[in-house]
């Protein structure tokens, strides 16, 4: 099993060298990040809850993720991701997500509250645009991941497609490394956690997954969980229960046939 990416301090985050590389490149302190990241969500109202950062290549890839103390939904809470690198191996990112209370796990959506911004001419007066601008939206990415969550909750997914997902995500999307599908199997076997849902249901199996993803290098965790998300809302959320599941039982009234949910990959029971 590789090595788990540890946690660091603001101040040791702050203290890795700027580069030099010349030319183009434009550097985008990650000081100058965590800044404008405080001081926006501050002027927004938000109140940062927990704060964490991780570092690689030897500082010259960051990624701080914060937690809000925002809404009243029992599940998720707002959280605000960035992730910035110095030796030209990735954009500099950042974005509105959630995560879920009992384990922490991540949320974020590929099509709405991310952006990406290469390092050169203008980039880090872009950046800080770029902040604004999502924090500003916040509350609208926020709200909309409360939908999707809902959706996957009155999903209820079969032994075979819980396989099938896993297989894709490792195999065809390359979203989750060998080890974490074993962390995944692990989950689906003996969960951690509850997700008070379900525990068959879409949204119980995007939670072991993102569980695993907490294993991901700070380079790829925003895409991974970008691409992890639009998977599963592109995957099941083509479908539009006609009554409301309950997910503290197993009776399901809904009006698709055996054909119409095999066609689409999901079963309701």
């Amino acid at each position: 099993m590789p090595p788990k990416v540890p946690f660091y301090t603001e101040s040791q985050v702050r203290s890795i060298s700027l580069p030099n590389h010349g030319g183009r490149y434009a550097v985008v302190p990650h000081g100058d990040v965590i800044d404008n990241v405080k001081n926006e969500l501050k002027t927004a109202g938000f109140t940062i809850k927990n704060e964490y950062y991780k570092l690689s290549n030897e500082g010259n890839i960051a990624q701080g993720v914060y937690h809000l103390d925002y809404g009243n939904d029992s599940d998720m809470g707002m959280m605000f991701a960035w992730s910035n690198s110095y030796n030209k191996t990735m954009r500099f990112k950042c974005g509105i997500g959630a995560h879920v209370f009992v384990c922490m796990n991540g949320v974020l959506r590929g099509d709405m509250g991310s952006y990406a911004r290469k390092h050169s001419g203008t980039a880090l007066q872009d950046v800080v645009s770029q902040i604004k601008n999502q924090v500003h939206a916040a509350r609208e990415h926020y709200d909309r991941l409360l939908q999707d969550k809902a959706t996957l909750k009155n999903v209820i997914l079969t032994p075979r497609e819980k396989g099938r997902i896993l297989g894709e995500l490792f195999a065809q999307d390359e979203i989750l490394t060998l080890t974490q599908v074993g962390i995944v199997k692990r989950e689906m076997d003996k969960p951690s956690h509850t997700y008070n849902c379900h525990t068959d249901s879409a949204w119980a199996m995007y939670n072991h997954i993102t569980f695993a993803l907490k294993e991901s290098h700070p380079s790829t965790y925003m895409s991974d969980h970008e691409k992890l998300h639009d998977y599963f809302v592109k995957y099941n959320g083509v479908i539009t229960p006609v009554q409301t599941a309950q997910t503290s039982g197993s009776d399901y009234d809904l009006d698709y046939t055996i054909s119409e949910q095999e066609e689409f990959g999901v079963t309701f029971l």
